[in-house]
């Protein structure tokens, strides 16, 4: 039991050590640093309440979590395509972003949404 207590206590720290260890790391790579980061953060965050001991649970609704994250995935590609100077829509334009910081949120949902729909559906 003291165990279990200690690593419901500790894990959460070290996935944050380790995030913030690895995402200054992540800096040279220009807007895959923020998409990247963004992936870890969710990933970590999805995983941090199994590997702390909870038990899964069947969610009926889960199964619909992979289509907000599919169309943020599809938000953050066009927003790479329209900063590249690739292709750019006008009725797209208002999901065109400079900001680094909305890239990486998008992929922290994105990929929180795609482990807790990997983990929890049927």
């Amino acid at each position: 039991m003291f165990l279990r207590k200690c690593v419901v206590i500790v894990l959460p720290l070290v996935f944050c050590a380790v995030i913030s260890l690895v995402l200054p790391l992540l800096g040279g790579l220009g807007f895959f640093a923020n998409v990247l980061g963004g992936i870890l953060l969710g990933l970590a965050l999805a995983l941090l309440l199994p590997l702390s001991g909870a038990t899964r649970r069947r969610e009926p609704f889960a199964g619909l979590l992979w289509i907000p994250a599919v169309l943020l995935l599809l938000t953050v590609a066009y927003q790479y395509v329209s900063a590249q100077g690739i292709w750019s829509a006008p009725l797209l334009n208002a999901l065109s972003t400079t900001h680094g910081q909305t890239v990486l949120t998008e992929c922290a949902f994105a990929a929180y949404m795609t482990t807790e729909w990997g983990r929890t559906r049927a």
